[in-house]
């Protein structure tokens, strides 16, 4: 039995079904191959399907293994928008065509390549999210002297604004992160260098850093924070916190939005207005566009 037949005897039922879009194959380029699972070849079954759906099914053909993903054309939507798994990016753009039902791999390549500018919006604010909490994190583990964990949180800080930088550029962010980076942003780029590779102690290198990364955080505000700001502009009035957390258009960012609104009125781009509550004193806080 050749490995090509045997493939086609796994993936031949999905490609029967009314609900397949599409079928990718992904081969092995070098040994221990992170887009393949570590697997000698990779399938990727898209299904229509209305709810988020991933399943992983293992396969041994003679010596080679196969690993088989069923997702749904929603799940994959996720992956794309939100930027949540970045090898399926790679297998998108690199993966064999084995069926496609209506031009779909065509178009979700296309998509893939040009996102609107809400996906574009969305992924950005994530990321600066992300970049947010983590930066506070580690900002306060450095000034309690926890300079092992700050640095954790201040690297982790420093891979979302590397992403946030591609992002703003109009590229997906790729497994080898850096590289782009290096060509991107070269002033992150040092900045990364000089955590990981300097000669500094470890307290010398994050106070550096986190120096180096209070200026760059300011200049990505206004990329990483307009999804939210053009959502606050859609009424004249004040938000509750719970209207915003709410608001379709922010679902993603709910983790992390407190972190966020008390940042933009930090730095002056948020006010806090109040109203009375039926309780005696007590008064609810809003938030509206400075």
């Amino acid at each position: 039995m050749t490995m090509e037949y045997a493939t086609r005897t796994i993936y031949s039922e999905y490609a029967a079904l009314k609900t397949t879009l599409g079928i990718i194959e992904v081969k092995k380029k070098r040994a221990r191959d992170p887009l393949t699972d570590q697997s000698d070849r990779l399938l990727i079954v898209i299904e229509a399907k209305p709810e988020p759906f991933w399943t992983v099914k293992h396969y041994q053909v003679g010596q080679e293994k196969i690993v088989l993903h069923v997702v749904s054309d929603s799940m994959m939507d996720r992956w794309i928008v939100l930027n949540e798994n970045r090898r399926a990016i790679h297998w998108i753009e690199d993966g064999i065509v084995l069926f496609e039902r209506n031009e779909y791999i065509l178009e979700l390549r296309q998509r893939n390549r040009n996102l609107t500018n809400r996906e574009q919006r969305l992924q950005l604010s994530i990321s600066f999210a992300k970049l947010l909490r983590r930066f506070e994190d580690g900002r306060y583990l450095f000034l309690e002297g926890e300079f092992q964990d700050a640095f954790t949180q201040i690297h982790h800080a420093l891979t979302h604004l590397a992403r946030l930088s591609i992002l703003e550029a109009g590229i997906h962010p790729e497994i080898v992160l850096w590289e782009q980076v290096r060509a991107i942003d070269l002033e992150i780029y040092k900045l990364h260098d000089e955590l990981v590779g300097g000669q500094e102690s470890l307290e010398q290198r994050i106070h550096l850093v986190v120096i180096g990364m209070e200026h760059l955080i300011q200049s990505k505000v206004l990329p990483g924070t307009l999804l939210l700001l053009q959502t606050m502009q859609e009424k004249g009035g004040a938000w509750t916190f719970s209207e915003l957390m709410e608001h379709p258009n922010l679902n993603e960012l709910r983790v992390d939005l407190g972190s966020i609104i008390g940042f933009l009125v930090k730095k002056g781009y948020v006010r806090t207005v109040t109203r009375p509550t039926k309780g005696v004193g007590v008064e609810a806080v809003l938030y509206e566009i400075a």
